[in-house]
């Protein structure tokens, strides 16, 4: 079994708790899984469904789960052989978090989720846990077992139980994930959740986006949006056709307002600020910015005016709530193909004192 845990502190994102609503309209605030959903799901390493739910009591089917650990470790992922998670499940046999026999499509049970974490960690599998069912633990799994409980990856119910044969809900493979990426070692993120490549990156401190000026004073953050850099040639208000015309208007009406200097609505003292780079599918117009609060708290800004009316709107990094970071930098994963540029998402990673990087954000 190779052992991976020098690969990334992909998600170190469930390092620090986090506290904004995680986007999912079954997924509440203050209950014990939102922290680690809200971050995963705001960093790009778990989706929910199309209506808006993420089924946090649903249950996770073996190839889920392996292919949620691929992307926080910073594996390649995708389809092969006709399995829409071939790459990973055949990572996963390679190195040994699964046998044949395991690969099947049912759900993943916590005797397994054990194996397959410890194994994608490079962690020995051995010990006793100490749980009133370990008799109920099937032996090629009780080491794995033994071995997550010690490393404080998983834990039993209030009644000393473990229940090795239970399905892993979706909540649970968020937070069990969340803690096994805590023991991953440094590495420099070379890719996107998903597996795509960084095309581009830009290191935050000191960076200057000729779009906009950003301030700090006495705790508050303003910005002036430079309207001679933003929303050029997108709509002339003196065209013959009455829509682009109209558009040009509201266009210039909005460039009025970026000259003024606005103050940044953060909910608490503000005591850092950066300035991000144009998102990659919109080129030399957008301005954004990130900001940190005395009390810990990370937020990224929109500041264009494109579709708030220069109002800038805060969300915040609840990945990175509580943690001292070294560095910031933005990655992007747009590319050029045949001389074409294939316009991607952008990222906010950052880095930890001690080594590790990790996605923060995905925008």
């Amino acid at each position: 079994m190779k052992k991976i845990a020098t690969l990334c502190l992909a998600a170190a994102l469930c390092l620090a708790p986090a506290y904004a609503a995680s986007g999912f309209s079954d997924v509440p605030e203050g209950r014990w899984y939102s922290d680690e959903i809200a971050a995963m799901s705001a960093a790009g390493y778990i989706d929910g469904y199309e209506d808006g739910t993420f089924r946090p009591e649903g249950e996770v089917s073996v190839p889920e789960f392996v292919t949620i650990t691929a992307r926080c470790l910073g594996l390649p992922t995708g389809a092969q052989d006709g399995r829409w998670a071939g790459v990973q499940l055949e990572y996963a046999l390679e190195n040994g978090w699964l046998d044949a026999r395991e690969q099947a499509e049912g759900a993943v049970s916590r005797q397994l989720a054990a194996k397959i974490l410890v194994c994608a960690l490079g962690l020995a599998p051995d010990g006793e846990a100490p749980f009133t069912d370990a008799g109920d633990i099937l032996a090629p799994y009780a080491g794995y077992v033994a071995a997550a409980w010690g490393a404080e990856l998983m834990e039993g119910f209030e009644d000393g139980s473990f229940r090795p044969e239970k399905a892993l809900s979706r909540a649970e493979a968020a937070v069990l994930i969340s803690r096994a990426v805590r023991s991953c070692g440094p590495e420099r993120l070379t890719a996107a959740p998903d597996g795509t490549p960084f095309g581009g990156s830009v290191e935050l401190a000191g960076y200057d986006n000729p779009n906009f000026r950003l301030m700090l004073s006495a705790g508050r953050a303003t910005v002036v949006l430079d309207k001679a850099e933003l929303w050029t040639d997108y709509a002339d208000p003196e065209s013959p056709d009455p829509a682009e015309a109209a558009e040009g208007r509201r266009r210039q009406e909005v460039l009025e307002a970026m000259g003024r200097e606005r103050e940044i609505p953060a909910p608490a003292v503000v005591s850092e600020v950066y300035e991000l780079p144009c998102t990659s599918w919109f080129p030399g117009s957008d301005a954004n910015a990130l900001i940190r609060t005395e009390d810990g708290a990370w937020y990224f800004v929109e500041l264009s005016g494109r579709n708030n009316g220069c109002v800038p709107e805060l969300t915040e990094l609840t990945a990175l709530r509580g943690l001292e970071i070294s560095s910031l930098r933005w990655c992007t994963t747009t590319r050029e193909e045949d001389g074409v540029l294939v316009c991607g998402r952008d990222y906010l990673v950052a880095s930890l004192p001690g080594g590790g990087e990790f996605v923060a954000y995905g925008y």
